[in-house]
């Protein structure tokens, strides 16, 4: 029987390249997002070997039509792709709706959908949590997003310890700079909201955005190469000269 892997976010950008990479390394995905018709689109890459679920995992109700399409089965991965840039802005003026429905979709989904899986991962399943340069530093206009990030690395860490005694391998991961859809978005953005903004535009325009795929290949690597120990005992970097020469790709 082919290894099952769940990945949230997976409609566009990153997250359909990874279901991409796994399907040809012969995983089974669940992909999961809000857009049935983005859905569609990464089940069509490997339509016998992805299936799509229409959730907000931001929401209980959500979170529970995933774990039901599910079902007893073993998970070899649970891959948290799924994120929100906003709202952006200088946090003087940030709303507490949109706070919290940032906090709902960056922090609370990753932790209570790694929760309601945990028995389908025990021995030898892994959870990838995917990281930012934000959860490390901070960016005026992007304090949301900076703040989730962190708690994000701190789940990883506490997780990590929590879970090795039950044969799973929690990781993270800082893709850097992806040509996806969120970049499309923070170029968008006025320099009052966001006064970082001319630095992304030069990189795009001077073609420095990683690439979707390359990034993909380096996650499948560490999902299912890299042995349960490294993968757990730091935060791996797509962009580390040292992490890249271990790849090897």
């Amino acid at each position: 029987m082919a290894q099952r892997a769940v990945v949230t976010g997976g409609g566009s950008g990153l997250g359909q390249a990874i279901c991409r990479e796994l399907t040809q390394r012969g995983m089974e995905v669940i992909v999961v997002g809000r857009r049935p018709e983005a859905l569609h689109e990464t089940r069509a890459m490997a339509p016998k070997q992805i299936t799509t679920v229409s959730a907000d995992l931001a929401t209980e109700s959500g979170r529970e039509e995933l774990v039901s399409a599910v079902g007893e089965d073993s998970l070899a991965a649970l891959v948290h792709n799924a994120g929100v840039l906003t709202p952006i802005g200088p946090l003087a003026g940030v709303r507490l709706e949109d706070w919290r429905q940032a906090q709902a979709v960056n922090v609370e989904a990753p932790l209570f959908l790694t929760q309601a899986l945990l028995n389908n991962l025990q021995d030898g399943g892994r959870v990838l949590h995917m990281s930012s340069g934000a959860a490390h530093h901070g960016y005026a206009g992007w304090g949301s997003y900076c703040t989730s990030k962190a708690a994000l690395h701190m789940l990883y860490q506490v997780l990590r310890d929590e879970l090795r005694d039950r044969g799973i391998a929690v990781g993270s991961m800082r893709p850097g700079v992806v040509d996806t859809p969120m970049q499309s978005l923070i170029r968008e953005q006025p320099p009052e909201r966001f006064p970082m903004v001319q630095r992304f535009m030069d990189l795009h325009a001077t073609g420095q955005l990683e690439s979707p795929s390359d990034v993909a290949r380096f996650t499948a690597w560490l999902l299912v190469e890299v042995d349960a120990d490294a993968f757990s005992a730091e935060e791996w970097s797509f962009t580390d000269p040292a992490h890249r020469e271990r790849w090897g790709g």
